[in-house]
């Protein structure tokens, strides 16, 4: 008796918009900077692990905020360390950002934060063509 071997294919949609975000601001003073606009209260949240292959991982600080009642999740993480990327595929951002908010589109979203003195940059990301998706599930 031959087994059939069937191959699963599920293709994951993400419920988050991914941002991209230059600063030369640190995280915690970004996050601040974003609370103060959006009124957020971004806190220190666990550590995204990603492997680096034959280095050591990195370790990326996150900070989060969720609004069950609103429907707001967000997740402001480190992306370029000295001793690695989170998304190698968005190498040139210091920060990803995470965004889940029924109120505001993700347009209104980069708007907002194109106004702030800590971001030099934003833009809207693939999250799978970047690299970030499989690092990011830790917050699904």
């Amino acid at each position: 008796m031959n087994p059939t071997l069937h191959t699963l294919e599920w293709e994951y949609t993400p419920d988050y918009e991914l941002l991209g975000v230059s600063s030369g601001a640190g995280c915690h003073r970004l996050a601040w900077s974003m609370n103060r606009a959006f009124g957020w209260e971004l806190t220190c949240d666990q550590d995204v692990v990603v492997s680096q292959g034959k280095k050591e991982d990195t370790v990326h600080p996150s900070m989060r905020y969720v609004d069950e009642e609103g429907g707001i999740s967000v997740t402001l993480v480190l992306n370029r360390l000295p001793e690695g990327m989170l998304a190698a595929g968005a190498s040139g951002l210091d920060f990803l950002v995470m965004v889940n908010h029924h109120e505001l589109a993700a347009h209104e979203v980069i708007a907002r934060l194109r106004t702030l003195p800590e971001v030099a940059f934003v833009t809207a990301l693939d999250p799978e063509e970047c690299g970030a998706m499989e690092p990011l599930t830790i917050f699904d």
